[in-house]
């Protein structure tokens, strides 16, 4: 049995419905865009207040405004893919230029809206009754003269929406083919067999074997010639130093100097004379100490460490 997601076959509806979302996605874009280039003059004139020369100005304030839109629609419309595929956020960076580029257009236009409504009342030409509310008119005035370019903002987000997820976004091409999933027969079943009835199954014979008793094989001598075994139960390696090798050792590095090949980490700690012996540790740390005592014993040197004195003193 098949089955896919969706089907293939798109309906005059969707088609219509296409077509309609195209619509309103144009109108949206050239809308926002509009608005966006409505605040040109007050950018040109913030230009002019400080100091560019009258084609200069208008020529950064359209630059300046294109800049935007476009910034602002890359922004609201691209987003991240996932190491799985999917979509993820949006990209920070073209968030933060969008974001300083649209705070410069919102303040020349509140700069110029505030300039002009600020002469109009020294001059005379608000109506008298605004007279007494000059803060609030200016603060209204203000709010609406920075919501332009958000306006535009939010207008260039809906129009990357519509374009991303609207009717007809899950077609291939322009002729409607949509994409589908791929067609996958459902896994059989295993065929499980009827049980039999205990009745219809036929007895079967029961089969006994005999063994014959077998001789044990006679224990093998026991070498006398092998070291015996530890306290604990091991019996020591073959090649295993003996206690007068060890001792060797010891001595020389002592002698030397070399007091870090007795440290936990060196080649004379306590676990390594064990594996040298061919015992456990334990047996090989007390080696270690009656070793060093013995040492302190038979000879006369005196730059023996403190702390291998003190590690003789607590055996």
């Amino acid at each position: 049995m098949a089955s896919a997601q969706a089907s293939p076959t798109v309906t005059i509806g969707e088609r219509k419905a296409k077509k309609w979302n195209d619509n309103q996605q144009r109108a949206v874009f050239y809308a926002s865009l509009g608005l966006m280039l409505a605040s040109i003059t007050s950018i040109r004139w913030a230009c002019t207040i400080i100091g560019f020369p009258t084609a200069a100005a208008w020529l950064v304030a359209v630059s300046f405004e294109l800049l935007v839109a476009i910034i602002g629609d890359a922004a609201s419309s691209t987003r991240r893919t996932n190491n799985d595929g999917s979509k993820g956020g949006y990209y920070g960076s073209l968030w933060a230029i969008f974001t300083f580029m649209l705070l410069l257009a919102m303040t020349a236009n509140v700069g110029h809206a505030v300039f002009t409504m600020g002469e109009a009342f020294t001059d005379g030409g608000m109506p008298v009754f605004l007279t007494d509310y000059q803060s609030e008119v200016m603060g209204l005035g203000a709010a609406f003269a920075a919501a332009v370019p958000l306006g535009g903002t939010f207008g260039f987000h809906v129009s990357g929406f519509l374009r991303k997820y609207g009717a007809g976004a899950d077609w291939v091409d322009e002729n409607g083919t949509k994409q589908v999933a791929e067609v996958l027969d459902e896994p059989r079943g295993r065929r499980r067999k009827a049980p039999v009835p205990a009745a219809a199954q036929a007895p079967r014979p029961t089969v006994r074997a005999t063994v014959p008793d077998v001789p044990k094989p006679p224990a093998p001598p026991v070498d006398e010639t092998k070291e015996p075994a530890s306290p604990s139960g091991e019996s020591p390696k073959t090649g295993a130093l003996s206690e007068d090798q060890v001792y060797e050792l010891i001595k020389q590095a002592l002698d030397e100097g070399d007091d870090e090949r007795l440290k936990p980490k060196g080649d004379l700690s306590g676990t390594s004379i064990g594996q040298m012996i061919g015992r456990d540790r334990s047996q090989g740390s007390r080696m270690r100490q009656r070793l060093i005592s013995r040492y302190l014993a038979e000879t006369d040197n005196h730059d023996v460490p403190e702390w291998l004195v003190q590690l003789t003193q607590g055996t």
